[in-house]
């Protein structure tokens, strides 16, 4: 018995929308404190906790929500040394981390 291209489709659809947006969930409630980040280059991509969430530009302005305690930040550009450093977030407070990756040399 062969399906038609319609319901192949419609079965592979349901199969990625039952996997769901792993990505898109919202922060766990509890205490949260604020880090900024102003780095150069602003292209480098940060991580945090080893998740990588993006280009660090995207956090300049607004910051990241953390959880307060220990965290540990790893900020990568091409043509650069990865930089590695360990934040302490504290709840309720704004931490600014500023941070020139060095160029690799040629």
């Amino acid at each position: 018995m062969s399906l038609p291209r319609a319901g192949i489709a419609i079965l592979v659809l349901a199969a990625f929308s039952s996997w769901g947006c792993g990505g898109a969930r919202a922060p766990a409630p509890g205490p949260r404190g604020t880090v900024r980040f102003a780095c150069e280059p602003e292209d480098a991509v940060l991580e945090v906790d080893e998740t990588r969430l993006g280009p660090v530009g995207m956090f300049a302005g607004r910051g990241l929500l953390l959880a307060p305690g220990e965290h540990r930040v790893v900020l990568r550009a091409p043509g650069h040394f990865p930089e590695y450093r360990l934040i302490e977030v504290v709840e309720d407070e704004l931490l600014v981390v500023e941070i020139s990756l060095r160029p690799v040399p040629d």
